[in-house]
């Protein structure tokens, strides 16, 4: 059964590995130029302040040769690998033999439909986390820098092509093409449908579950006047609303807002110097004065980039978990329901 398998499936699992190790051999034959870059410019053991230059220098280096546009060819085929492989691997796996009724041959075997579909799971699953961890891991350590440099790794749509999330969405899109598959009988319409689910998972999963496994980190401050903000205005009602940009590097913002010192969001009526006029260029001192004297505070809810891995095991572990409930559902859908 398994040899039976692998002949079925070697030419995809072939084809696929070949592109994906072009792939990797064009990181890999970049990874010294990218750490020469860092080194040249200034970022590799930078110190505090001249860290933000030096970041911004590295950066525009790096957009400027091969590896610049590498750096976003990668991240879309790791974000564009699972849909794939739940599509054109998962979908038609049991599909086409039910569309064309060659299970019942297969049925009549001496190995049982839920071993065959357990084989075809194994295999198949196995082989899509595997394509997709290569690449994915690959490309976490070759943008290590540049993510340092950007302090984006832990936000969602970046967060999703690092590390091993990666490989359970991948095996969980695998499944999810199976299990369309047996349920509608019907290729195409098996691959339609694991393309709109996929798609919509790799929507909902970084905006909802990091929310719920990332134990964020609340921090309160004097508001900084200095700083970039927005006032806004209402002008039926003279209330204000400060709105601010909070500069976190390394983090992800969940949320930015101004408090008064009782911890209420802050809503008040404006003073006369804060409304806006014709001749408004900015913010007037006298405008700037009547905030001060509101005594408020900036508090902003994050997820420290120090809790990278923690989170990719945690989401890890979430989405093997409904693939391998959705896998159980497969086999048991095989045995009990299917004729």
């Amino acid at each position: 059964m398994i040899w039976l398998t692998w002949r079925q499936f070697r030419a995809p699992l072939l084809s696929v590995a070949a592109v994906l190790l072009v792939l990797v051999a064009a990181l890999a034959f970049t990874w010294a130029r990218v750490s020469d870059l860092a080194g040249s410019t200034g970022f590799t053991g930078c110190r505090a302040a001249a860290c933000e230059t030096a970041a911004q220098s590295f950066l525009a280096a790096v957009s400027s040769e091969t590896a610049g546009w590498l750096y976003y060819v990668a991240i879309g085929v790791v974000l564009a690998l699972p849909v794939l492989l739940g599509i054109f691997w998962g979908a038609p796996l049991a599909a086409r033999e039910l569309e064309t009724g060659t299970y019942r041959l297969i049925f009549t075997q001496s190995v049982s439909r839920r071993r065959w579909l357990l084989v075809k799971l194994l295999i198949g699953g196995g082989a899509a986390a595997l394509c997709t961890g290569l690449v994915s891991l690959v490309l976490t350590g070759w943008a290590a820098v540049i993510d340092e440099a950007e302090g984006n790794r832990i936000n969602p749509l970046i967060f999703m092509a690092r590390g091993i999330v990666p490989i359970a969405f991948a095996a969980l899109a695998f499944v999810v093409g199976v299990t369309a598959g047996l349920l509608l009988r019907r290729t195409v319409a098996a691959m339609a449908v694991t393309l709109l689910v996929v798609a919509a998972l790799q929507v909902a999963v970084p905006l909802v579950l990091p929310r719920l496994l990332a134990q964020p980190v609340t921090s309160v401050a004097a508001l900084d006047l200095n700083a970039p903000f927005g006032l806004s205005v209402d002008l039926s009602t003279k209330e204000a609303h400060v709105d601010i940009d909070a500069d976190m590097p390394d983090a992800w913002i969940l949320s930015a807002t101004v408090v008064t010192s009782s911890g209420a969001e802050f809503r008040a009526r404006a003073d006369p110097a804060c409304l806006p006029s014709e001749d408004m260029g900015g913010f007037s001192e006298a405008c700037r004065t009547w905030l001060a004297a509101q005594n408020l505070r900036q508090k902003v809810t994050y997820v420290p980039g120090s809790r990278f891995w923690a989170l990719q095991w945690r989401e890890f572990g979430v989405l093997i978990a409904v693939t391998l409930g959705l896998s159980w559902f497969a086999l048991w859908w095989i045995r009990r329901r299917l004729t």
